[in-house]
């Protein structure tokens, strides 16, 4: 079949080995964001803490953690497109954990805010790496599920985070461990935390470094690309992978700024308790995050069997769509349990987009420049989502609205302008993506 004559290679590995791999990059996913989602339910004893405003809160996700992690994202994949990803993704997994673990020792803002740069440098080679040994363990006729599993991760993380955490923070604050003269003794809930919860981590070091590598294959598979070779790679590709990046960077944008500020929006506005927040959001982010993330890569592949093109990347503008619907209404409901319902379908069509993009960049891309230009793409989604995301909410809330208790303005306008961009963007891109996916077949 075309597909296949693409990737040169009919000797795909067999299924149950591609789906180890996928299992083993979704639990690493999963580790980090936990670490990422835990501070989120952190936002008042941190702020009390080191006397901080929101502003200072949201770099703490924006500037220490998203502006370090892209500033890693390209040494990161040109290291993955060159040397054994799965060492490469082992020291890696060790360094974030080990930087998690650190976040909880520490007793300044400047201290916090210099671990948040070592977690996100870490935290680079997650899905460049993942990625890469992805496209190169499926086919790409069957490649959206296995991508969309790796992206389920991603809500996964961020429930389990937001339930467990919360419960966790809950059972610190309540009970006497941290008095009574153990490990933990003198230690505020918020740094025991972290503690705890980077430690899993150091577990799956080994796993990745004995797991067997993923022959490369298809284009550009046999020797590393120079830098000028894969600046030709975007250039030749550009009137697809401009739009597509920065479409898709409005998903990130809008995606972060739920994560980062929505316990707070329900704390502040319907005076919910941090566990209270962090199991109904997180059950919400668990379900239905993790059930649209699915959703994409399953439509995508069902799409493609069908002959459409550019299936991923009209699965991720229309479902996008929705997310901004709901999730400027979610804002605006009168109590908590209506909020959280208006969520549900807000925090499924933000994941649908997700494997979608892993799995249209992967599709037009040489073997050996796809690190490097999952790396682009993730640069340009946190230099937009999450840099831009997080920190827009805190700035507006204040200084133009002047008042922590107006957050739901502020996320309606983050939450609700990008969609329509995004589908703009997306929808322009569809020949050009379609025209690549085409010549590639042919070739």
């Amino acid at each position: 079949m075309a597909a296949s004559s693409t990737e040169n290679d009919d000797n795909w590995p067999s299924p149950g080995r591609g789906w180890m791999l996928a299992g083993l990059l979704a639990l690493a996913s999963i580790m980090s964001q936990f670490d990422r989602t835990v501070i989120n339910l952190t936002v008042e004893p941190l702020k009390a803490q080191f006397d901080l405003n929101d502003t200072q809160f949201g770099m703490l996700q924006s500037v220490a953690f998203g502006i370090f992690y892209t500033l890693a994202c390209f040494p990161v994949g040109r290291l993955v497109d060159r040397f054994t990803r799965r060492t490469v993704l082992g020291i890696c997994l060790l360094f974030f954990s080990l930087f998690s673990m650190a976040s909880g020792l520490t007793r300044s803002y400047a201290q916090l805010f210099l671990t948040r740069v070592g977690v996100g440098i870490g935290e680079a080679s997650v899905t460049p790496a993942g990625f890469s040994m992805l496209s190169d363990s499926f086919s790409p006729d069957r490649l959206g599920k296995p991508m969309g599993f790796f992206m389920m991760s991603a809500p996964v993380g961020q429930g389990l985070a937001y339930i467990w955490g919360g419960l966790l923070l809950q059972w610190l604050t309540d009970s006497p461990v941290l008095t009574s003269g153990g490990l933990l003794s003198g230690f505020e809930p918020w740094q025991a935390a972290f503690i705890i919860i980077g430690a899993p981590g150091l577990l799956l070091v080994p796993c990745f470094l004995m797991f067997r590598e993923p022959e490369r294959r298809g284009t550009g598979a046999k020797a590393p690309m120079t830098l000028r070779a894969v600046g030709s790679v975007l250039k030749e590709r550009r009137r697809a992978l401009v739009p597509m990046f920065v479409g898709f960077s409005m998903v990130t944008l809008v995606s972060y700024t739920l994560f980062v500020w929505v316990p707070a929006f329900i704390q502040r506005t319907y005076d919910w308790s941090t566990a209270q927040v962090g199991l109904g959001f997180g059950l919400t982010v668990l379900t239905f995050g993790t059930a649209g993330a699915f959703f994409g890569g399953w439509m995508t592949d069902r799409l493609s069997a069908r002959g459409v093109l550019e299936a991923p990347l009209k699965v991720a503008a229309f479902g996008f769509v929705g997310c901004g619907i709901f999730g400027v209404l979610a804002t605006q409901m009168p109590n908590g349990l209506l909020a959280m319902l208006f969520l549900v379908p807000t925090v499924f069509l933000s994941n649908t987009p997700y494997a979608c993009a892993g799995t249209s960049i992967q599709m037009i891309i040489p073997n050996r420049a796809r690190g490097q230009v999952t790396a682009i793409y993730i640069t340009i989604l946190t230099l937009i989502g999450l840099v831009v995301g997080p920190t827009v909410v805190g700035l507006m809330t204040d200084y133009v609205f002047r008042d922590p208790n107006q957050i739901r303005y502020s996320l309606a306008i983050v939450v609700g302008v990008p969609a329509p961009i995004m589908f703009m963007l997306l929808r322009s891109a569809f020949p050009h993506y379609a025209a690549l996916r085409r010549d590639l077949e042919h070739n």
